[in-house]
């Protein structure tokens, strides 16, 4: 048995406690800062950071310059389900409105620490893929002809459309666009999510947002399979809050944070 302590977990919780001196702080296009064990990617531009403090409990916002597809990616260091599993990222967030507007929530192989890519943009009934890797969690984009958060993944810029799966729609595979999540979204108000990857690569998704069924914890939105995921892939904890066109929403994140076990083998 390889040596030991008890240390045995791994991973972060931001939940963006700390002040800053000034009101609102720049965020260079391409030159990422690091907020503790968080990483702050703006993307498509300059991106403003403040520290709200007309509300409690610690959050931070961000809001672009009105240019075209402008946000932020949170990031961490990554994770490997077959040496740190079960992996879980936790998440809760806002935007002062959803009409021109793209997240993603979840774990991402790709991770470029100065324009990291969304890897999922649906526009229509069409889903992009574009090549995050390895990739699972839940995506919105405001340009879908049916509005809501959808859980999916996919393998190499390939979205996993016939990935096997339990579901709450009943659906027993992703299907073309992921499943969706049920909510009904709503500007100003908080989304929570949590997404897990086991070491056998199955994993699941959680959300819970205005209009959820359930209004006391979070909904099992989906379950994939064992196999379904790369388990020897690394796996970053990604959250990005952008919009499509020039919309340019205020984002507020309340927490952010990710838990793994340590592989003392390797």
């Amino acid at each position: 048995m390889p040596i030991q302590d008890g240390f045995g977990k791994i991973g972060f919780f931001e939940d963006f406690q700390g002040l800053t001196d000034d009101d609102d702080i720049t965020l260079s296009d391409a030159a990422p800062i690091q907020w503790n064990q968080v990483l702050m990617v703006p993307i498509s531009g300059d991106v403003a950071q403040n520290v709200v403090v007309d509300e409690s409990g610690g959050v931070v916002s961000f809001s672009g310059a009105a240019g075209a597809a402008d946000g932020i990616a949170l990031l961490s260091a990554p994770m490997q389900p077959s040496g740190n599993g079960t992996l879980v990222v936790v998440g809760r967030w806002k935007a002062s409105a959803v009409t021109d507007y793209r997240v993603f929530f979840g774990w991402q192989e790709t991770a470029d620490r100065d324009e990291t890519v969304n890897p999922f943009t649906l526009s229509g009934t069409t889903l992009t893929d574009n090549n995050g890797g390895q990739v699972v969690g839940f995506y919105f984009d405001s340009q879908a002809t049916v509005d809501g958060f959808r859980f999916m993944s996919s393998s190499d810029g390939t979205a996993d459309t016939t990935a096997a799966c339990t579901s709450r729609t009943g659906a027993t595979t992703l299907g073309t666009l992921g499943i969706l999540a049920g909510e009904t979204l709503a500007a100003d108000s908080w989304i929570v999510a949590r997404v897990e990857i086991d070491p056998d690569g199955a994993a699941r998704g959680y959300l819970g947002a205005a209009g959820s069924a359930n209004q006391n914890g979070l909904t099992l939105v989906c379950s994939l399979d064992a196999g379904t995921l790369d388990a020897d892939a690394l796996y970053h904890p990604h959250m990005h809050l952008a919009e499509q066109s020039t919309g340019d929403p205020t984002h507020e994140v309340d927490y952010f944070g990710a838990t793994g076990n340590r592989d003392w083998t390797s």
